[in-house]
């Protein structure tokens, strides 16, 4: 299953991607449990489906029942659910889960482009934290602050915690996960290669984390997660291209480590690391695809900066 946060009349609501058409899941359940004579449709649909995405992933094996029976009257009436069934390529795609508790990123962590790079290999996953604040949607511009130097984009193969959980044992790492998506962590490089001190900054900004475009579920994606083909594109060029059997850490180790320390929260974003990265600049169009999941794609454009900051740094 494909789930989207996507906005209709002015709200984010709660999506799964089906033939081409986005289903508003709480609106179609409430229809669903109408057509059943429930006096409550409206009540029972928002218990046991959120409209938002992180009480959706909490919600657990519940909300997927409701999916479920939401999914199967959408079916049954082929797709002629008003206020419930929208044509894709009419909604506006947001980022799956807009403001992820957490953004666990690891780095270097892709063996071909750990050679090129000529760094060292960690003896564990190489995991900092992202701001909540960067994430934008599939179609979102990257604003690239003028003035403040390279910027590269780096696309990463990233999962989505689905329960609380801490101390996560290696072989159970699979259970923990709700889904796997895109998240590109783009990277001021400049300021990175001029201090490690500098790196949050270069991080963090606003509109430097593109991801989506959905959720895959794990029932859904390839059986085999690390022979994935995954690539980047620049004004429809392929840059780099890659494949996930580079991993040097894989999902497992990285919630089992991550775990070990942080507690992980339901709708928290876990990266892999990118293969190799290339800069981006105002006016490019920016694709990100991995295999069994999509395409996530993003404009970059400038926008005005306070000039002092890489004055004082000498950018």
């Amino acid at each position: 299953m494909k789930l989207v946060t996507f906005a209709v009349a002015g709200r984010d609501r709660v999506g799964a991607v089906v033939d081409e058409h986005v289903v508003d899941l709480n609106a179609a359940h409430a229809a669903a449990l109408a057509a059943s004579g429930d006096p409550e449709p409206a009540d029972k649909a928002d218990l046991a489906l959120p409209a938002e995405m992180l009480a959706f992933i909490r919600g657990g094996a519940t909300a997927l029942v409701a999916v479920g029976e939401a999914l199967r009257f959408v079916r049954g009436h082929r797709f002629d659910v008003p206020g419930a069934v929208f044509p894709l390529n009419r909604v506006r795609l947001r980022a799956p889960v807009p403001r992820p508790p957490k953004i666990i990123c690891t780095g270097t962590n892709y063996e071909d482009y750990r050679r090129v790079i000529g760094l060292a290999k960690s003896a564990v996953p190489l995991i900092f934290l992202k701001a909540p604040s960067c994430v934008v949607g599939p179609g979102d511009p990257v604003q690239i602050p003028e003035g403040y130097g390279e910027v590269y984009h780096e696309y990463e193969f990233s999962c989505v915690i689905g329960t609380r959980c801490k101390g996560v044992a290696k072989e159970r790492a699979a259970e923990v996960i709700f889904g796997y998506t895109i998240f590109d962590d783009i990277t001021g490089r400049s300021l990175e290669a001029k201090s490690r001190e500098y790196q949050p900054w270069g991080k963090s900004m606003d509109t430097y984390g593109p991801m989506g475009p959905w959720i895959v579920t794990p029932d859904e994606m390839p059986k085999d997660l690390y022979s994935l083909r995954i690539l980047r594109r620049r004004n429809g060029t392929i840059e780099a291209e890659s494949n996930t059997s580079n991993m040097i850490f894989r999902f497992d180790d990285i919630v089992a480590f991550a775990s070990t320390f942080w507690t992980l929260e339901p709708g928290d974003l876990i990266t892999t690391a990118s293969p190799m990265a290339g800069p981006i600049f105002p006016g490019d169009v920016i694709e990100s695809e991995i295999e069994g999941i999509g395409i996530l794609r993003n404009p970059v454009e400038s926008v005005k900066a306070d000039p002092t900051y890489a004055q004082r740094i000498g950018l």
